[in-house]
Parts: C-alpha cells; structure tokens; sequence
C-alpha cells in the first residue's frame, strides 16, 4: 500500500509528509523515526496553543513499544507502521496513557492493556506520541471541552473543529501525527475530517475490534482512522484488519454512485453547496457515472433507526466498561461530574434513567428489531437497483462554525439551525444503517475553510469503498492552503 517514492515530489519539512510518504522514506533510509518525532515534536509545540491533545509525549517515547494486548491479528503487517508517530483519541485505551474521554470523573484512569485496535498499530512499529482531545464522553460535536480545553480548527482557530474526534483530525491537519485514530457513533469521524480537510473512515459497524474502547452506542460505536490521503487511511485500514486484499484505484468510467438530492443536498449553506456541486461536475466530467434518484422518508426513517438507540444505551454500556475496567467510578458520579453543560442536559433529560426523556424501552426495541434493519435494507436496494457502488453526499451541511457563540446553533443562509441538524443530518445515516463511508477533501472557501464529500458504500466492502475513495482523490486532487503561521489563539 505504498505510494511510489519520488525524492524530488517530498514536501520540504518532514512533517508534511503523508503517512505513506513517512513510511516510504524510513524503508529507503532517507529518513530516520527520530527525524520524523522530531519534526511532529516541533508541530505539536508550534501548534499548542490549538487544544488537539490532552497527553502528548513525543520526546518521551519508543518506537515500537508493546502493549500488553496479546492479539495477534496483525501480525502479518509487522513493521508496516515502524518507527512513524501516531496519535489516539483519548477514549481508546493505550498503556502507559491514560484514557481520559474527555471527562473529569476518569482524569486519573489508566487502562492496563491496549484495546486491540492500538495493539494492532503498536505491533506494525507505530510510535504513539498522544492522546488527542476530543467532545466530553464523545457526546457532541464541536470538541468544545470544559475540562481541557476546546479544540480549535486547524484552519481558523477562531472556530470549531468538529467531533467528537476533533483532537485527532486537528492533530493530523497540523503535523503532529501523520495519522491518529478517532471514533465514530454518528458522524464523530467525518465530520472533524471535513471540517479540517482531512481523510476518515468510518468503517462498517463491527468490522474493527471494539474492546478498551469507551462507550457511547455500542450499536452503532467503532473506532476509525484519521490521515491526510485516502492512501494512508488504507494502509491504517489494513494494519488494523490485516486485510489481504489489494487495492488500487478504480477506473472512473467503472464507478456508478447515487446522488440522492431530495435528502443529503437540500438546504446546504452556500459555500458548502458551490463546492459540492463543482466537486459532482468534475468527477462527471473525468467519467464518474452519477446516478440520481429520490428516497421519499428518508429523513422519518433515519430518525427512527437512530435518536431511540443513541440515547438508550449509554447508561448501560457505560456501567458494564466501568465495572470490566476497574475505573473505581461509578457512571452516576461520572454523569454528576461531568464539566460540560451540554453534556451534562443531554445526561440528565435524555440519557440517565428517570431522565424527563429518556427512551422508553418499546421504542428502543422497536428501533433495533424494525427500524435499523429497515432503514439498512433500503439504501442495500437502492445500491442493487441501481448497480451503485456507493453513496456520494456533502459530509456537513455547513464550513466549521466559529467558536465563539458556538452554543447549540449555527447560522446558516442566514438562518439559524441546530449544530446537530448541521453536523450530523447526513454522516448520522450510515451510522444508522452500519455502512461503512469514508469522508475526504472536497474543496475550500474562498476563506480557505475545508469542505467535506462522502461516500457511504455496501457493508464489509470498506476495501472497495476505499479504492474508489483513490479515484475520486484523484480526480479532484484538492490543494490545501498553507496553515496559519502563527500559535497564538484569539
């Protein structure tokens, strides 16, 4: 999963290197791990000032440190990662680290053993340089953080950069990873991805192993990874899967993908929508076949298969990994304790039992025995119907807000709409339905704010997804503008 390796093509700091670029210049000598820690140490400390980790080491540590996770799975793809920093949100349990979520209640937490996912990186040689910030328990999506700090976007710190993974796109937009891993439950990947011009996968629900992982939904929970190419998002892909499968890109006319506009390209903000469409026009015209057609509601089924199982299984979930783990905190006092103030009125109207709102147990039950089968059976016709290879929509409906007023609304067309309704209509339906997708660069404002494209495709085929995810980078072939310069944060 290497891309050919031309010296003269590398971008002058090593920092800017891709993930597969740094593994490329490691294996032929050009240069060392402790250049490219060097280079990401000097990333994180220009670049502070941002808010994208919560424990960040990387003077500190070792290239290729065992956990004491004893999965094997990845053996194959030893070596693969050798020697190049990565960075973890602060939900997924690395040893040595502790595993924060963001929340007061774990502040002093250390899991004993890697979840599997961070053993798989560790076993194919990846430097672990941190823990990136994220939303509090994973429950928002801006990263506004009332314990550690908010995370602000890589490209204007003067707004969000999106969550709940925030932290983990911030991190690799800005060079101090060359790639992180993130979580997903209903757009927790994809939507700092776009926000911060970078590359994530959300991969089909249950595909990556999901112990030491702190809970949200565990319907719909799964870690995911964060890079700046579809390549090197691959390649994690394979470290963590182990997957055999070659991939290469797929050959534009060969790409049959559905535009569903009654749904995933109404009421777009104005910038998002002039990029999306220019990002549609050029794809068509290098051979893409775009397939247009109506899902009538999409939207009543959407919230059917999902509001219900968002809420209902956290308390448990969250009661069961306290227990497993020995965290010596109780999810009442960690719901007690919790230093946000959105976080704390979801917990305390919707989520906590005797909550106002919670979900009564009928609704639950009906949303996982009917709704979510329903809801995945019809995007699984439409891609049979129409031969389709994916789905292809704008990641968010609007650019990162700004951060100052950033209190549940955003303002839209000159409208005001919810941060969830912007964030999450769209990233929210594969998650509903356990499709895997895969967010990437669509383009930037004129103000130089990323804007998102996704493709949600046919469970268990992410390999497929994402070689088609090569074409369309291809195609596109988006060009960052440089980052602001200067650490200081207004």
């Amino acid at each position: 999963m290497l891309l050919p390796f031309r010296a003269a093509t590398l971008p002058a700091d090593v920092a800017d290197f891709t993930l597969t670029q740094a593994v490329a210049a490691l294996r032929r000598r050009v240069v060392r791990s402790e250049d490219l820690l060097h280079a990401t140490s000097r990333r994180y400390e220009r670049h502070a000032g941002y808010g994208a980790f919560i424990c960040a080491r990387h003077e500190q540590t070792e290239a290729g440190r065992d956990g004491c996770n004893d999965d094997k799975a990845g053996a194959s793809m030893a070596g693969a990662l050798q020697g190049v920093p990565v960075a973890i949100k602060d939900n997924v349990h690395v040893a040595g680290f502790g595993a924060t979520a963001g929340t007061p209640a774990l502040a002093h937490f250390e899991p004993a053993c890697d979840a599997t996912v961070a053993a798989r990186l560790r076993h194919a040689g990846a430097v672990i340089v941190g823990k990136t910030n994220m939303h509090e328990l994973s429950l928002g999506v801006t990263s506004r953080n009332a314990r550690y700090g908010d995370v602000r976007n890589a490209r204007d710190p003067a707004r969000i950069a999106g969550g709940s993974s925030g932290g983990s796109a911030v991190a690799v937009a800005q060079g101090s990873a060359y790639a992180a891993l993130g979580t997903d439950t209903a757009g927790s990947i994809r939507i700092p991805a776009a926000l911060n011009g970078v590359v994530g996968l959300r991969p089909t629900s249950g595909r990556y192993p999901e112990d030491g992982i702190v809970p949200v939904c565990p319907t719909r929970d799964t870690a995911g990874p964060m890079a700046r190419t579809v390549a090197d998002v691959a390649l994690l892909d394979q470290v963590i899967t182990g997957s055999q499968r070659p991939l290469a890109p797929v050959r534009p006319g060969c790409i049959r993908l559905g535009v569903v506009r009654d749904f995933f390209f109404d009421g777009l903000d104005n910038e998002v929508h002039a990029v999306v469409h220019a990002a549609l026009r050029r794809l068509q015209d290098n051979g893409v076949q775009l397939i247009e057609f109506a899902m009538p509601g999409l939207a009543d089924a959407n919230d059917a298969a999902g509001t219900a199982v968002g809420f209902a299984e956290f308390w448990s979930a969250m009661q069961r990994y306290l227990s497993l783990h020995g965290a010596n905190v109780s999810v009442t006092d960690l719901a007690r304790q919790a230093a946000g103030a959105d976080v704390r009125y979801l917990i305390e109207t919707f989520i906590a039992p005797h909550a106002p709102h919670c979900v009564p147990a009928a609704m639950y039950e009906a949303a996982i025995r009917r709704h979510r089968p329903s809801l995945r059976r019809r995007f699984l016709e439409q891609l049979c119907r129409h031969r389709l290879d994916a789905f292809i929509l704008p990641t968010t409906l609007t650019v990162a807000a700004p951060l100052a007023g950033a209190d549940g609304t955003v303002a839209m067309n000159g409208q005001t709409v919810s941060l969830n309704y912007a964030y999450l209509r769209n990233t929210a339906l594969a998650s509903n339905a356990g499709l895997p997708a895969l967010s990437l660069p669509a383009g930037y404002t004129a103000h130089g704010l990323p804007i998102g494209i996704e493709i949600d495709g046919s469970p268990h085929d992410d390999r497929h997804l994402l070689a088609i995810g090569l074409t369309l980078e291809s195609i596109l072939a988006v060009s960052a503008p440089a980052l602001p310069i200067s650490s200081t944060c207004p």
